[in-house]
């Protein structure tokens, strides 16, 4: 499952429902929960280990974000990244 996570309030539910194989694309303002001094560096560390977690560069610079400042695990994608991704998960959930 591709999940797309679009709003930083919607980040927990969301974690709460993915599994292991799971891709998790975050996008607009759920960007700001990846940060490595955040709330959720034990959750996001381990669900990187059995998910692929990722943000969307464009995304990282409109909220000033380096990508040296995310959480261990976190990938950073281009737009044809997140195409990839689209093209080879048989199903996709829009977390607004």
């Amino acid at each position: 499952m591709l999940h797309l996570i679009f709003h930083s309030s919607e980040v927990n539910a969301a974690l709460e429902r993915i599994e292991a194989g799971d891709a998790v694309v975050f996008l607009g303002s759920s960007i700001l929960r990846l940060v490595a001094s955040g709330s959720l560096v034990r959750v996001l560390t381990q669900s990187a280990k059995t998910c692929y977690l990722c943000a969307l560069s464009d995304d990282l610079a409109t909220f000033g974000i380096d990508r040296g400042d995310l959480i261990d695990g976190i990938e950073v994608i281009e737009y044809a990244d997140w195409i990839q991704l689209a093209v080879t998960h048989k199903q996709s959930l829009s977390w607004c």
